[in-house]
């Protein structure tokens, strides 16, 4: 009887023996998984499992036979099998007049190594007649971070040629957010670990809230793998997850089994490809978005005490709850008890009730798409505040996806007891116009407002009030806001509002100096003999843009108060325009630098450097200011996607390590510069540290007599400790910069060899005056190199041109020129290789440099 390691042998011989086989007579078949689109309930996506089934009867799932593919290098058959299969499959569903929705195939990263999988992918796809776009690729976190950089260009490729890329399994431990910044994906596809901490641990799901958070930022769909429950999957719709894949919907199953669902009228359903973009706006909406802040001794697992929000897809006849948080149930069942959880409220049928205003105001937000902040009564007096907005329309449908946020509560009105008399003359100030207007006959008298004395008075009779495209109608707006408005602003629908709620109330524009201005029009019965009504026409102007831009500053502060809160390295944040350079400054961390920066300002780079020398270690002040400039920042930006800089801020005197990222982003068309410092300073001190222990000497016999720093033994030694860990796979970051100094002969053929040896010193004492925290090596008579690591490696390319022009301003007057040259470690297979590269750029430059 064989043992379990030969059994296992075996069995994986059998699987490199048979490959070929199996490909050629079909025994791996493919199953499909769907990933159901949370906005919508369908099918977005889906998944191809392969499944090795032989003649007799064993059945093995990839995870058996896989391993054994890659040890051999021959996944890549495997692979391109399955993406054959699946465009295969895609066929088979279209000839059955079922959506074709895009399907993932899971590649292998040694697939990329052993064939040119781009080129055979790309090949079979168009070949088959099916579209790029319905073909994605799935990759592991782990088979990226095994080779970032080649994994990249392979990554790149596919997306340049249509082909989206997934990221699968993150967050399983072999990466971490860096992983994104350096490659773009299309979609990010959460482990099941963090799924399975829905409902056992809220930290868990605040990790997980701040996963797909972060992935909606940077411009990611997210899917939830492992969905098992009902708990997880509207957990995972709440806080925003875009799909959900798992066996709480179905298991992975063949296309016959598709087909067969379909007939019999079970099956989940494919999306219409013209509803994609409307459903993935809708599905990307968090419902923990609008947070109410925190007290400073607020607790995390009150996380989730969110403002209740909820989204409702709006059509001709009905509303339909799409998706609410638990937050929003909660308040609907403790104000309006009366009010059945339902899923779908006809308009015919909601007759007047509490909360008719603001429903109508939802319906109307869903026709013109405007955002409107409203009071509403509640039955006991009590003013409730909304933000309704509309977040998409579908194209297919023409239905439109609106959101409600329930702002606060007042009780203040009903607690306060003023003189209604009082209140009706305050409130004149506001008014534009009032109208008295008959019922029976369309006439109407027209009132002036005196705002200042607070008093109101006649100034004309008129007919036919409802017709505001009659000649005397006053009030001057566009085309698009009087066509709106002559809609919904009806004698009809005003006889019916005010029968139903009392009060007829609508929001539109008039242009008032030139200028597009919001206005209330808002309608009363009035009591006693006769059928009259009583129009205001308010002047919202002023409130509506006050409150939209607090609710913008509300916004942007619990955002920057919760990136505070996540993580101990922000120091500060500001948020500058490019244009005037004005500057509002966030302090998460209440941290109080010597740079002294006020909370806002009008020159964000000005202040910046004017204070700098007091704000900033002396040693790091010049190459700061060299690197921050305005024209340097977006000029980086612009080219890397990124600015950074890394530099030594003093706190009460003592300095700390911290990086200083930019980046632009767009918010309502404008564009504006978010400016983060982090601290880093910890994570410096123990890489130095680390540096130090790794790379000592072991014995006086390392020292070069002439010049005190490291020789060419110490060097040999270090390589063959770096060339130990690019074995293990454990390397960090490094670089190698070579220098030689010009003009050695010279001197000690002109002036003797103990001015060669001061000449030896002074070329040794300006490699080491620019890294300063790299260890330096003299490995001949006038050539040194330099193992770049930690701080300095984090801003080599800045340390090569600041020598560059060293060496050019000592050339002009007659001074040392070393020439140099600089090479990063980028996964090659041993330490000789970066060396030939930095040392043939020394050459180079050297050649260069003699020719100035």
């Amino acid at each position: 009887m064989l043992s379990a390691a030969e059994d296992k042998k075996r069995l994986e011989q059998y699987f490199i023996d048979n490959i070929d086989k199996a490909i050629a007579n079909e025994w791996i078949k493919a199953y499909h998984q769907p990933l159901i689109r949370a906005a919508s309930g369908l099918v977005s996506d889906e998944e191809a499992f392969a499944r090795w089934e032989d003649p007799d009867g064993n059945y093995y799932t990839a995870s058996e036979f896989v391993p054994a593919l890659e040890k051999e290098k021959i996944t890549y058959k495997l692979d391109l099998y399955m993406v054959e299969r699946v465009l295969k499959k895609m066929k088979g569903q279209s000839k059955h007049g079922l959506f074709i929705v895009p399907e993932s195939v899971n590649l292998s990263s040694s697939s990329f190594h052993n064939c040119d999988m781009v080129k055979e992918i790309l090949k079979r796809i168009d070949a088959s007649g099916i579209p790029r776009s319905k073909l994605s690729v799935e990759l592991s976190e782990k088979a990226i971070a095994s080779d970032p950089d080649f994994m990249k260009e392979q990554v790149d490729n596919l997306r340049q040629e249509g082909v989206k890329v997934w990221l699968d399994a993150y967050g399983n431990g072999y990466s971490s957010l860096l992983l994104l910044l350096k490659i773009q994906f299309d979609l990010l596809k959460i482990d099941k670990k963090f799924v399975d901490q829905i409902g056992k641990n809220e930290n868990g799901q605040i990790i997980l809230t701040e996963l797909i958070r972060t992935a909606m930022a940077i411009g990611l769909d997210t899917v939830a793998e492992g969905v098992e429950t009902k708990m997880q999957a509207d957990f995972l719709m709440e806080i925003g997850c875009t799909k959900l894949q798992g066996y709480y919907f179905i298991e992975p199953i063949s296309l016959a089994q598709i087909i067969e669902r379909n007939k019999n009228g079970i099956q989940i359903g494919f999306e219409n490809p013209n509803e994609v973009e409307y459903f993935d706006i809708v599905g990307k909406v968090n419902l923990y978005d609008l947070s109410f802040p925190k007290d400073k001794d607020s607790t995390l697992n009150k996380y989730f005490d969110t403002m209740p929000m909820a989204i409702f897809e709006m059509d001709s006849t009905k509303a339909t709850l799409v998706r609410s948080n638990k937050s929003y149930r909660e308040f609907m069942a403790t104000n309006f008890p009366a009010f059945k959880p339902v899923k779908e409220y006809m308009y015919d049928a909601f007759k007047s009730r509490p909360g008719l205003y603001s429903f109508n105001a939802v319906r109307q937000c869903a026709l013109d798409g405007k955002r409107v902040i409203l009071d509403d009564r509640l039955k006991d007096g009590r003013i409730l505040h909304l933000l309704i907005n509309r977040i998409a329309v579908n194209p297919v449908t023409g239905a439109a996806a609106v959101s409600i946020v329930v702002l606060s509560i007042d009780d203040s009105v009903v607690k306060a007891g003023l003189n209604y008399n009082y209140i009706a003359r305050a409130l004149s100030e506001d008014y534009i116009n009032l109208y008295m207007v008959n019922m029976d006959d369309d006439t109407f008298t027209e009132y002036k407002a005196d705002g200042i004395n607070r008093d109101i008075s006649f100034n004309k009779y008129g007919d036919n009030f409802f017709d505001i495209y009659r000649d005397e109608f006053e009030y001057e707006m566009t085309p698009e806001d009087k066509e709106q408005l002559n809609k919904v602003f009806t004698k009809e629908n005003v006889i019916d509002n005010l029968k139903k709620e009392g009060v007829y109330s609508i929001f539109t524009k008039v242009v008032i100096d030139k200028v597009p201005t919001y206005v209330n029009i808002k309608i009363v019965q009035i009591r006693g003999d006769g059928n009259f009504i009583l129009v205001g026409i308010n002047n919202v102007d002023k409130q509506i843009k006050t409150r939209e831009a607090l609710e913008k500053a509300k916004e942007e502060k619990i955002i920057y108060s919760r990136l505070g809160a996540l993580s101990e390295d922000y120091i500060y944040i500001f948020t500058v325009d490019p244009l005037t350079s004005s500057y509002k400054k966030y302090n998460p961390s209440d941290t109080v630098s010597d740079l002294g920066l006020p909370e806002e300002g009008d020159d964000f780079f000005g202040e910046v450097i004017k204070r700098a020398s007091k704000g900033i270690y002396e040693d790091d002040v010049d190459f700061f200011l060299t690197s921050f400039t305005k024209e340097n920042v977006f000029k980086q930006i612009e080219t890397k996607g990124l600015y950074e800089n890394h530099h030594r801020l003093k706190i009460s005197g003592v300095p700390i390590y911290v990086v200083m990222r930019a980046n632009l982003v767009n918010e309502d068309g404008h564009d504006k510069l978010i400016v983060g410092i982090f601290n880093i300073d910890n994570k410096v001190k123990k890489d130095r540290e680390y540096a130090e222990n790794l790379y000592a000497a072991e014995s006086k016999a390392n020292i070069d007599e002439l010049t005190g720093v490291k020789n060419k033994n110490a060097y040999s030694e270090t390589v063959a400790t770096l060339n130990e860990l690019i074995e293990r796979g454990s390397m960090t970051p490094f670089a190698i910069a070579v220098f030689d100094i010009n003009g050695l002969k010279e001197v000690n053929d002109t002036q003797g060899h103990q001015a060669g040896d001061e000449f030896i010193k002074k070329g040794r004492d300006m490699i080491c005056r620019f890294f300063k925290h790299s260890p330096v090596y003299r490995i001949g008579g006038d050539e040194f190199v330099v193992i770049v690591q930690g701080y300095d490696f984090l801003n080599i390319d800045s340390i090569m041109t600041k020598i560059h022009k060293h060496n050019v301003k000592n050339r002009l007057k007659g001074d040392i020129v070393v020439a140099a040259g600089c090479s990063k470690y980028a996964g090659d297979p041993s330490v000789a290789t970066v060396f030939e590269r930095a040392d043939k750029e020394m050459y180079d430059n050297k050649r260069e440099l003699k020719k100035m």
